[in-house]
């Protein structure tokens, strides 16, 4: 039976849905429209929104152009020179972590599960070897890299964090997890201090000046289920952090020991899927987020979508959803550019590039 519908003033978030063809529709797609989410929803609540990609929304709209990078690079090796690749790791190799070189953008730094930590480049050669745990029962699963510090930082699946300068040398390896540290971030404006997060379902923050052992941790923010990521907001000001059940999370530096907002958002975790991760707009208040219906979930509608969900990051009030009916896998992972007017989004074997300006360009 047809879910009832809701009354007309009541306003759900937005859905911006790419037009397909209805030959390649496939059966459940081609269910009554009232059976899918609604597409209605208000605009932001901030007036500095306006100019950003899912700005000013009143109604069903036509997404923004999303194309697979699959294509794009295609079509780029077919018209010009051969575009660079890098050579695989192979079965049971994937990457955990990739950063780019801040000093050379022809460089990156990446951690992986064949159990090392290292700098290459787009030819496939490596430059230097950070970290390697020399055993296939240990590997790196998170990195992140400070340019005006220049430090490296890297975790491992034991719990283990390893800091180190550009040139290689280790400063310390210590012990600061129970379990895997899935996550770890250095504050964009304070490079000492240090976000990790792990599945022993604690988030911990240091002062790399002052750690001596596990026990320095400035502040232990304990979490209901194991965590996938902790993310400082671009002014480096709060905290943004995803678990691997249901909840989102955002801290104030102002009260770590309280979470300013709890957003309820499914994106529960399993074996096989890229662990999902919450991210911040580099330029405004919004956070984005890959969705994966769970039926078990409160506010869970039949037929939901797999979409991707922006929130205000001070409200936690949904601002709209993306959604590609030719790409609806999970989306995992999704970033910005340093504008915040293009968003990528990791989707299994497709990363979907969603653009302002080409959007504009249709208007």
């Amino acid at each position: 039976m047809a879910p009832k519908k809701r009354p007309e003033t009541q306003k759900t978030s937005e859905i911006v849905l790419r037009p397909r063809n209805k030959r390649s529709r496939s059966p459940r797609e081609l269910e009554p429209e009232a059976k899918k989410l609604c597409a209605k929803g208000s605009g932001p609540s901030r007036r500095g929104d306006s100019d950003c990609l899912w700005a000013g929304l009143a109604g069903p709209q036509i997404l923004p152009p999303c194309r697979s990078i699959v294509r794009t690079l295609h079509q780029h090796k077919l018209g010009r020179a051969s575009w660079p690749s890098v050579q695989q790791i192979g079965a049971g190799g994937s990457i955990t972590g990739l950063k780019f070189n801040p000093l050379n953008t022809n460089q990156f730094y990446a951690s992986s599960m064949e159990g090392t930590t290292r700098l290459q480049d787009f030819k496939g050669n490596i430059l230097r070897v950070f970290a390697s745990s020399d055993t296939i029962n240990i590997w790196f699963c998170s990195l992140d890299v400070s340019a005006s510090s220049r430090m490296v930082v890297t975790g491992d699946n034991v719990g283990n964090v390893i800091l180190l300068n550009m040139d290689g040398k280790e400063l310390w390896n210590l012990r600061m997890h129970k379990k895997k540290v899935t996550h770890v971030a250095l504050n964009p404006c304070c490079d000492w201090f240090l976000a990790t997060a792990s599945v022993d379902q604690t988030v911990k923050i240091w002062d790399l000046r002052q750690v001596r052992g596990k026990a320095s941790f400035l502040y232990s923010l304990p979490h209901r289920h194991p965590v996938n990521a902790a993310c400082f907001s671009p002014d480096g000001a709060r905290l943004l952090t995803t678990d691997q059940k249901s909840e989102i999370r955002i801290y104030s530096a102002s009260q770590w020991d309280c979470p300013l907002g709890l957003i309820p958002h499914p994106h529960r975790h399993f074996q096989h899927l890229t662990p999902i991760k919450a991210a911040w707009h580099p330029r405004y208040n919004l956070i984005v987020v890959g969705r994966y219906p769970d039926p078990n979930f409160k506010s869970c509608t039949p037929y939901e979508m797999r979409t991707i969900d922006v929130f205000d990051g001070n409200s936690g009030k949904m601002m709209c959803q993306l959604y590609d009916p030719e790409s609806s896998g999970i989306s995992s992972l999704n970033e910005f550019n340093p504008m915040g007017d293009t968003l990528a989004s990791a989707m299994g074997y497709h990363i979907l590039i969603w653009s302002q300006e080409e959007a504009r360009t249709r208007k």
